[in-house]
């Protein structure tokens, strides 16, 4: 069964959630990736998810950049 969309705060459909498939094949063959996207598309909250589903090993870690030191928090302790 396909997984449901997920939805920011307000309801739209996470822009990131299109790009998931290109996303792990450039994780399959790249050991770093830069994302860049607007504000709200769902870099932060999708992506460390992302990841988790394709290292699920507990030995991986994943590095979430964030321009200001609270989001980086908040994300890290996610």
């Amino acid at each position: 069964m396909k997984k449901p969309l997920l939805q920011n705060s307000i309801g739209e459909k996470l822009p990131i959630l299109s790009y998931r498939e290109e996303f792990l094949e450039l994780l399959q063959n790249h050991q770093i990736i830069v994302v860049s996207g607007e504000t709200g598309s769902g870099k932060t909250t999708q992506l460390p998810q992302f990841c988790l589903e394709f290292f699920p090993e507990k030995s991986t870690l994943i590095g979430c950049t964030q321009p200001r030191r609270v989001a980086a928090t908040s994300v890290a302790a996610r």
